[in-house]
């Protein structure tokens, strides 16, 4: 019977961890989380963007010309915890060191979304909002890339450009690594659309429910990414 070496069980380890955390289909149920998100607070908080600074900015901006500091609460703490959400999961990250630091990325964004279920559309949008930028800011920085190739799960303006680049690539070279990258990135666009399709849809039903769908998809990932970890271990 061969038995691994502790080098070899450490690289076999690290390989199981890699390839889930950076397979299609996490990424895929990603991308339409981070869609369904920022629809879900489109249409039911004062028109933010959890995961779409740039929109939040240009909102911001707008707000603070049109109407002053008074009603920018949102759109400004929303930027700030997406900042915080990213500075937080790459300090514990490197202070950590540790294999569960990952799955337990998407805690945040799961009690957000189970939290902001049960709250009512007059519950102040600065109270709803900038916690789900939190949590996203922490599982877009946790989860950056698909079979080692970098991608963003939460808004879609970089997907397209670097596919946009890849299918250049493919058609002037036609380098099937380019085709593969391209493949991908149409796919998550396409995830992130419909996951934003399937909120705005399913709030005509759900209402302020509609949110616990991601806590139902971000649980499911979560617990089956710990149990391949400890089942490796």
């Amino acid at each position: 019977m061969d038995f691994l070496s502790g080098s070899d069980l450490i690289n076999n380890y690290e390989l199981v961890k890699q390839k889930y955390a950076q397979s299609l289909l996490i990424g895929l149920t990603l991308a339409f989380c981070g869609g369904y998100i920022d629809a879900y607070t489109y249409v039911l908080r004062e028109h933010s963007l959890v995961a779409g600074q740039t929109g939040n900015i240009v909102f911001l901006a707008v707000d603070i010309a049109s109407k002053g500091l008074v009603v920018t609460e949102t759109r400004f703490f929303t930027l700030v915890f997406f900042i915080l959400g990213i500075f937080t999961i790459s300090f514990l990250a490197k202070k950590l060191d540790s294999p569960y630091v990952k799955p337990l990325s998407l805690l945040p964004c799961i009690l957000a979304c189970l939290v902001i279920g049960f709250l009512p559309v007059s519950a102040p949008d600065y109270l709803v909002v900038p916690p789900l930028a939190f949590g996203v800011g922490i599982q877009t920085t946790s989860f950056s890339k698909i079979e080692g190739i970098p991608y963003n799960n939460s808004f879609s303006t970089g997907n397209i450009k670097k596919g946009m680049l890849a299918w250049n690539g493919f058609f002037f070279s036609h380098n099937l690594a380019d085709k593969h990258a391209a493949k991908l990135y149409l796919a998550i666009t396409l995830a992130f659309a419909l996951g934003a399709l399937c909120s705005a849809e399913l709030e005509k039903i759900w209402g302020i429910h509609t949110i616990w769908v991601i806590t139902v998809i971000l649980s499911v990932v979560m617990l089956r990414y710990l149990y391949l970890l400890h089942h490796e271990k």
